[in-house]
């Protein structure tokens, strides 16, 4: 796809990609009104890993070992040990646990510092400062208390160290006594009493320091009460519910496009039947009650009459070698507009000057009389059944350029009538008067009357529906049209838009199509009574095209059903959405003008679960 395709499918599919974001964004800020208030606080505590036991014997450590990252994330590992928590809830009596407690608590590093931080959250802002400081304060003081027990633990090994110098310098007086003074006795005194002494101040400096030892932690910055709650943020939310909305509805506007296997531009259609299209038949709003009616006549000035002058023009320049006189018009599947767009290019054919000749094959469904308002009564099935001759078949509807001949009754088989010599008789004798002998047959894939009249038309005209028309039926037509080798001129886009101006068309109307159920009733007078008449069911208007009635819409695709069950879903959650915001901003204007406490109690319960 090319970014003209990514625009059209964006352009086609916009109320898709609106109610997604419309959705999305009450979906956010709704959950964020009924969310509880949850307030921060947050303590800040400088950490150092310098150990005092073993700096006074003389190893002198840096701050940080040789992997700070890893020194300072171990203690924001041990600032979030349960022991810790479990002080944290003595000290302030609360009632949960400590993996509760540890839940609403976030400990992390200040970016490239020895700073961590101590966030904790509550349902009020004065609790979550104090959980914040205590916990900061039962770390430092864990961390003090650690510290002190490794000095003390050096204090007592020194201890232990000075009791044996103690009692080796007792030794070495009891042997002078004993032996007499000497030189080497003497040398072994001076050095024990000297170790006596150096672990004595050692001593004496190990308690010390165990007093005034801090710990690895100090509070550099304690949690202060906050009056603005962290959470929820219905503008923030409502922001990222537009952002999450716009995604989700470009990606349902994709899938609904990858689903709907209908033709959606001018070179997809003319890649499959491999022909021109030659003009776009635009939308017709027909007044109530008004099923068919000629543009080019009745409305001369519309755009739907100028797109049939363009047409016109177009098989002029097709036809300049004024090899082609017979042209036969059809379409792949009923409900495309075939009829209308016959019935106003024979009109527009005579309008010009040319001898035009309006033919209906549609046996089943006759709607030539009803666009030239002529009766139906003598007609194409009497003239090849030899009833009546095709003099006295043909119509003028007040045009002199123009006549017209209707289907007539149903014949018993009009497939086979309709592919006879007589056919190709009457054809050409109606070429001998007319310039043009427009044919108007039933849809190829419904039955074969079509492909039957092909083998006697000098050209084919296919009429396809703007985004109704689907591939399988257009890919199939145009394989019916190549079988019986007709000669396919161009493709006429009926039902159209402004999208069609630029290669890509897009219609929100159903697809009324195919097989055989849609003659499956039979529409010849001869098979249809007055009673079973008054009982029909009534037709279902399509603007453009002719009407189909509904009995004969056939089932929807999967891809088709899945997404307008999906835009039926999103319409349901939009509206329940809508009505519980107001429902939620009725009930918070009550609740503040009445004082009556429901929402802050709400929030509590919501807090407990």
């Amino acid at each position: 796809m090319e970014l003209r395709d990514y625009l059209r499918v964006i352009r086609a599919r916009k109320w898709v990609i609106a109610q997604a974001v419309v959705v999305v964004t009450l979906a956010a800020v709704v959950a964020s009104l009924l969310q509880p208030k949850t307030y921060q606080g947050e303590a800040e505590v400088l950490v150092s890993e310098k150990d005092t036991g073993a700096a006074i014997f003389g190893t002198v450590l840096p701050e940080f070992s040789s992997q700070p990252e890893r020194g300072l994330q171990t203690q924001v590992q041990l600032a979030q040990l349960r022991p810790l928590a479990e002080g944290t809830i003595r000290k302030l009596n609360l009632q949960e646990s400590p993996e509760s407690l540890l839940a609403r608590v976030d400990v992390s590093a200040v970016g490239q510092t020895n700073i961590i931080s101590i966030k904790a959250t509550a349902a009020s802002a004065q609790q979550a400062a104090e959980v914040a400081n205590a916990m900061a304060d039962a770390y430092v003081q864990w961390s003090k208390d650690s510290k002190r027990a490794s000095v003390k633990a050096a204090a007592d090994e020194v201890e232990q160290r000075l009791e044996t110098a103690k009692q080796e310098i007792l030794d070495l007086g009891r042997k002078i006594t004993a032996q007499g003074k000497s030189d080497e006795l003497a040398a072994e005194l001076q050095i024990a009493t000297g170790a006596y002494t150096t672990l004595a101040q050692k001593l004496e400096e190990l308690r010390v320091n165990e007093q005034l030892e801090t710990g690895s932690g100090a509070v550099v910055s304690p949690a202060v009460v906050e009056a603005d709650p962290v959470s929820p943020k219905p503008a923030r939310n409502g922001g990222l519910g537009v952002a999450v909305g716009l995604v989700f509805g470009l990606g349902m506007a994709f899938l609904y496009e990858y689903l709907d296997n209908t033709i959606k531009s001018d070179e997809e259609i003319e890649r499959i039947f491999g022909i021109p299209v030659l003009g776009h038949i635009p939308f017709v709003k027909l007044e109530k009650g008004v099923e068919q009616h000629l543009a080019i006549v009745e409305k001369p000035g519309s755009a739907a009459a100028e797109s049939f002058r363009v047409l016109r023009n177009s098989l002029d320049f097709i036809n300049f070698e004024h090899n082609i006189k017979t042209l036969m018009v059809t379409s792949a599947a009923p409900g495309e507009g075939k009829s209308t767009v016959a019935a106003n290019l024979a009109a527009s054919l005579a309008q010009a000057g040319a001898k035009s000749a309006m033919v209906s094959c549609d046996f089943r469904r006759p709607t030539t009389e009803a666009f030239f308002n002529v009766p139906n009564v003598l007609g194409l099935s009497d003239v090849l059944l030899g009833r009546n001759s095709l003099k006295a078949a043909l119509q003028r509807p007040g045009d002199e350029q123009l006549v017209v001949l209707t289907s007539g009754k149903m014949p018993p088989n009009p497939s086979e009538l309709l592919g006879s010599s007589k056919m190709q008789e009457l054809i050409e004798s109606l070429e001998e008067w007319a310039d043009w002998v427009v044919i108007d047959t039933p849809p190829l894939l419904a039955v074969s009357d079509g492909a039957a009249v092909g083998r006697w038309s000098d050209a084919v005209l296919v009429v396809s529906r703007a985004a109704i028309s689907t591939r399988e039926t257009a890919q199939k037509g145009s394989e019916m049209l190549a079988n019986v080798g007709a000669n396919t001129i161009g493709v006429v886009v009926s039902g159209s838009e402004e999208g069609a101006r630029e290669g890509g068309y897009y219609a929100g109307s159903a697809y009324y199509s195919l097989y055989h159920s849609y003659y499956s009733q039979g529409a010849g007078s001869d098979r249809r009574s007055k009673k079973a008449d008054s009982g029909a069911k009534a037709p279902v208007k399509v603007t453009g095209a002719p009407s189909v009635p509904a009995a004969w819409m056939p089932p929807k695709s999967p891809g088709r059903l899945f997404a307008e069950a999906l835009g039926r879903i999103m319409t349901g959650v939009l509206a329940f959405l809508v009505v519980l915001v107001l429902a939620g901003v009725v009930a918070y204007l009550l609740d503040g003008y009445f004082g009556w406490g429901l929402l802050r109690s709400l929030a509590q319960l919501g807090l407990t679960w």
